[in-house]
């Protein structure tokens, strides 16, 4: 770690309580230290001093012991911390990742020794601090952070925190019609307690109901179980964005993401054959066909999706983040299709356009072709992973 960045001082205010996106801007910004530690080296440590306005009443005050601080040591502040330390304040906003940015690019304060009066060098390095902010603002980076000058400029600084927390892999659906909406039911979820895990499972409701209303086999029936579908897709971004921005990542969170999605995919495709079996039993054939594709249906999903979502589940972040089934469908349907028409049916088939696609259709009285639909592409993922493993070259055992 550049060693002028292995200390720190924080001048806190009463900024330092102001909770933002579910954080005290202290807890915030001692949490953005520690995860900046833990990307520099595996032995990096931080000495944190917290510098509280000399005038704030000794009960305001306090200290940092979140479990989750594991490269930060939280010290008491004397101006031998000074020399040599990065002074930050509370009111400095960052996103994930954000903060490594700012350090590198904003200058370091230089102590006045002539200043002997607590308050008058809390003021002082107060004012460097803030002119610092202000000449950093002015670079291209400065979407990484903000500056929240005043308690009215939370809500403002909550969007603006909750709009970089989409992932790179969302669809346009996403990026311009779930993530909005996600992101203002987030804003409310981050008041609570609530866990992003917790917030996985309670969705996982949306898709169990969706499954009984599917399964009627009437119009109705449809159209809301497809309209849950939709709002569980929308509602599934809640829990990545609660974990980005409380600093809640944990193992088990993506496993349980992936594994609810699979679950919400198969009984969609079960509910939606089973509807249709129950619609069209009269019609002898036409019934057994479509509990035909939906079973087949269900059963490559399963094939496709399970094992990466167990995988995630039992390794967590040393689970591959984009699977092997992916890499060998982009590249087997790469030389049968080439690469632009592949990655157009990448981004046609991806969770959120698919599930609204269904919305669509089933508002149409086209339950019948989202089947179709749904084997169809089950049927090609797996012929294309087939073709893609056949096609892969063997591995040199020596080179493993």
């Amino acid at each position: 770690m550049n060693p002028s960045l292995d200390r720190i001082v924080i001048l806190a205010d009463e900024s330092a309580n102001w909770q933002i996106a579910g954080l005290g801007q202290l807890d915030r910004l001692v949490l953005a230290l520690d995860e900046f530690a833990k990307s520099a080296t595996p032995e990096s440590k931080i000495d944190i001093f917290i510098f509280w306005r000399p005038d704030m009443a000794i009960e305001k005050r306090w200290r940092p012991s979140d479990p989750r601080l594991t490269r930060c040591n939280i010290l008491e502040f004397s101006e031998s911390a000074l020399p040599g330390a990065r002074v930050l304040n509370t009111r400095l906003l960052v996103k994930r990742s954000g903060l490594e940015t700012f350090l590198h690019d904003s200058a370091s304060i230089d102590l006045d020794h002539s200043i002997v009066n607590e308050s008058a060098l809390w003021e002082k390095l107060w004012r460097q601090f803030d002119n610092i902010f202000r000449e950093v603002q002015a670079q291209p980076e400065r979407e990484s952070w903000r500056y929240v000058r005043h308690r009215s400029d939370i809500p403002r600084c909550e969007r603006w925190l909750l709009r970089g927390s989409g992932k790179s892999r969302d669809g346009f659906v996403s990026r311009y019609l779930n993530r909005p909406i996600s992101r203002a039911v987030s804003q409310l979820l981050l008041k609570t307690s609530l866990t992003p895990n917790v917030w996985t499972l309670l969705i996982t409701l949306f898709p169990v109901i969706g499954f009984l209303f599917l399964i009627r086999g009437d119009y109705f029936g449809f159209l809301v179980g497809a309209a849950l579908y939709q709002v569980h897709s929308i509602l599934d971004g809640c829990d990545g964005e609660i974990a980005r921005a409380k600093y809640l990542d944990s193992k088990k969170g993506p496993g349980l993401d992936a594994l609810g999605d699979l679950i919400a995919l198969l009984l969609f495709s079960l509910g939606l054959g089973l509807g249709l079996f129950g619609e069209s039993v009269g019609f002898g054939v036409a019934a057994f066909i479509y509990l035909g594709e939906s079973i087949l249906s269900s059963l490559f999903i399963a094939g496709r999706l399970g094992p990466h979502a167990f995988d995630l589940l039992r390794r967590g972040p040393d689970a591959v983040v984009s699977s092997e089934h992916d890499e060998s469908l982009r590249a087997s349907g790469g030389r049968i299709f080439g690469v632009k028409l592949t990655s157009l049916a990448f981004e046609l088939t991806k969770r959120d356009v698919v599930f609204l696609t269904f919305l669509v259709l089933a508002a149409l009285g086209l339950a019948q072709w989202i089947l179709h639909l749904l084997f169809v592409y089950a049927v090609a993922t797996m012929i294309l992973l087939r073709r893609g493993r056949v096609a892969r070259p063997e591995r040199d055992p020596a080179a493993i």
